[in-house]
């Protein structure tokens, strides 16, 4: 599976992790001991694919299988291609598709279900017997990854993390768990996992919960009342209780994805009558979905040291708490506290919020009071229109960059006729710019950039063409907002000046530095941050950015290591044996291929005398 292709539909909020770690061992060019291997390809077969299946996730529990669809027909208008399915007719009827967005609330899914068809399977879908799942969408994108091992490391630790997120939290809640297995957990799986996929730029949001209790409590409001939420709805299991939440197992979960992976690309073609296939809806939707619980209910935390009984308190009522937030979790409104006698019904309603269109009505927007605190998440969309005085995400002259694999269109209809170049899922500070010089939309009404291409150092460098407006993709290069600190991350570092244009340069602070922030101030369509000794800076993103961002001062070699004089790792200056225990002091970190936007970036960290591999499968943090 790889990181590209889930760039197309995700669900929107920042704590949604991508990436692997259970993988037992990983190719990489980065290793001295790396062996190129051979396969012979096996004859291939051609598949006409008559229908598609609506994507769901697999639900396992006690050995049982249930199918959770995330989209729904209208069968009253139109029982074609079955409860569940729609027909390869009805993805190419445009006219059809928008009535089906319709349907379900213009859910992205649901707009894109025709695009993703057409781009990754098509009518006619020829692939050898052999073809694995995880081998044909690796094929899609073979330079994302370093391996199909990295790819298949990737998907497993998708599924790990989300199911680790939300039976851990949701254990804490109810006093089946206790922090300090939490910490543990996270240190030992979640942050190490979080690095080896590029993912470190979220260590700035989830460390500072893992460095004492004290501070996991203070950012509860933001983990129960915005990320578990988004979670649960992400994986479908709104419907069950919070005891069986709890049941969720990462391993399992991962385990059964890689189980998934590992299945022939033929198991999820389903023969029809006139010699046709069905896609299945477990791969429709470039990530697999599924999920494991176990059988038992964990005991909850016995106290060590009891003290006497107290005298049993009796269950009372906890309120159900309202909130209304953006896609990216920020709130729109004041939140809403209901409160209600235990076991009466309670129900709640989404808000107008001018510029904003309900995108999400949460599965427990009505429900009961419990014993316990509820939370109940309204999430909204931007409103973009164009045309004079129009609210726009991104003024047109200002700067955007890609958060996730994007493609440039020749047109606003995103097709792969039209397609003229992707873009592939950057680290923060590799990450592609354009320049918005116009506005347009799709005939389904999907909001679109017309853009430059601005990356001055790459071939792409010039070209113009449509992009996605769509948050979770693309966004604002510079800070709207003031951070009280800011760290600099560019490998170069940043100079500070005594003017806010950015002239009579004053000092230089070099990656790693944590600077206090006074004030930001803008500077025609950027940013400024005003520093607490009154200079200014840049508050462009890919060269600060909010908040400490740590990487570790020493690391030491799992095995055999070289040592390369380019961050690409391709002149390589000498050889470490792995009896020679080498360790290292971590001078600045950087990426490969960062003005190669065909490819994914690699974390490296900077030694002295050159570069070497910032994979924890091959080097440790030494504290």
């Amino acid at each position: 599976m790889t990181r590209g292709l889930r760039q197309l539909v995700t669900v929107g909020l920042t704590v949604i992790l991508c990436g692997g770690i259970l993988s037992p061992s990983v190719i990489s060019a980065d290793a001295a001991t790396a062996e190129p291997t051979t396969t012979t390809k096996a004859a291939e077969q051609t598949y006409t694919i008559s229908s598609v299946e609506l994507p769901y996730t697999k639900l396992i529990q006690n050995q049982q299988v249930t199918k959770s669809y995330w989209l729904k027909k209208d069968l009253s208008a139109d029982p074609a291609g079955g409860a569940n399915a729609l027909t390869v007719d009805q993805l190419n009827d445009d006219a059809y598709m928008a009535d089906f967005a319709k349907y379900n609330d213009n859910d992205e899914i649901a707009q894109s279900m025709s695009y993703l068809f057409q781009t990754y399977f098509g009518e006619k879908l020829t692939a050898a017997a052999d073809t694995t799942v995880g081998a044909y969408f690796y094929s899609l994108a073979p330079d994302e990854y370093d391996s199909l091992a990295d790819s298949l490391y990737a998907a497993e630790f998708g599924a790990y993390s989300d199911a680790w997120w939300i039976s851990n939290l949701t254990q804490y809640q109810i006093d089946q768990s206790n922090y300090a297995h939490m910490q543990q957990t996270y240190k030992e799986k979640i942050r190490p996992g979080l690095i080896a996929t590029g993912q470190d730029s979220l260590l700035t949001q989830y460390d500072p919960a893992f460095e004492d209790e004290a501070k996991f409590v203070s950012l509860e409001k933001y983990l129960y009342g915005m990320v578990l939420p988004a979670l649960i709805q992400k994986v479908h299991v709104a419907d069950y209780t919070l005891e069986q939440r709890t049941q969720l197992n990462p391993d399992t979960s991962a385990a059964e994805t890689k189980a998934a992976l590992a299945q022939p690309l033929s198991t999820y073609l389903t023969k029809q009558a006139d010699g046709t296939y069905q896609l299945s809806g477990m791969i429709i939707y470039p990530e697999l979905s599924i999920f494991s619980f176990d059988d038992k209910v964990l005991p909850p935390i016995v106290d060590p040291n009891p003290g006497p009984d107290p005298t049993p308190t009796p269950a009372t009522s906890q309120p159900v708490t309202v909130h209304y937030v953006d896609t990216a979790g920020n709130a729109l409104a004041d939140p809403q506290t209901l409160t209600g006698d235990l076991g009466t019904t309670y129900e709640s309603s989404a808000r107008k919020i001018t510029n904003y269109a309900l995108k999400t009505t949460p599965a427990n927007a009505t429900g009961k009071f419990t014993s316990t605190a509820q939370t109940v998440t309204y999430v909204y969309q931007k409103v973009l229109t164009s045309g004079a005085g129009a609210d726009i995400t991104a003024p047109k002259g200002s700067v955007v960059y890609a958060t996730n694999k994007i493609g440039l269109y020749k047109s606003a209809a995103f097709t792969k006729q039209s397609r003229k170049q992707w873009y592939a899922k950057k680290s923060r500070q590799n990450r592609p710019m354009f320049v918005v010089t116009g506005y347009a939309k799709s005939k389904n009404g999907v909001k679109r950039y017309h853009v430059k291409d601005v990356n001055h150092h790459s071939k792409t460098a010039g070209k113009t063409g449509y992009i996605t407006a769509n948050g979770r993709y693309t966004s604002r290069v510079y800070y709207a907002k003031k951070q009280a600190k800011i760290t600099v991350i560019n490998p170069q570092g940043i100079n500070a000046y005594g003017n806010k244009n950015l002239t009579k340069k004053t000092t230089h602070y070099r990656q790693g530095q944590v600077l206090k922030v006074k004030k930001i101030v803008s500077h025609k369509l950027t940013k400024r941050f005003v520093l607490s000794n009154g200079r200014y800076v840049t508050a462009n993103k890919k060269l600060v950015q909010a908040g400490k961002v740590t990487m570790p001062k020493r690391v030491t070699a799992k095995q055999a290591l070289n040592r390369y004089s380019n961050v690409n790792l391709t002149k390589r200056n000498r050889h470490y044996a792995f009896k020679s225990h080498p360790t290292f002091t971590v001078l600045g970190w950087d990426y490969s291929n960062a003005n190669n936007f065909g490819k994914r970036d690699t974390l490296r960290y900077r030694v002295a005398g050159g570069y070497i591999t910032g994979n924890p499968q091959l080097v440790r943090n030494v504290k």
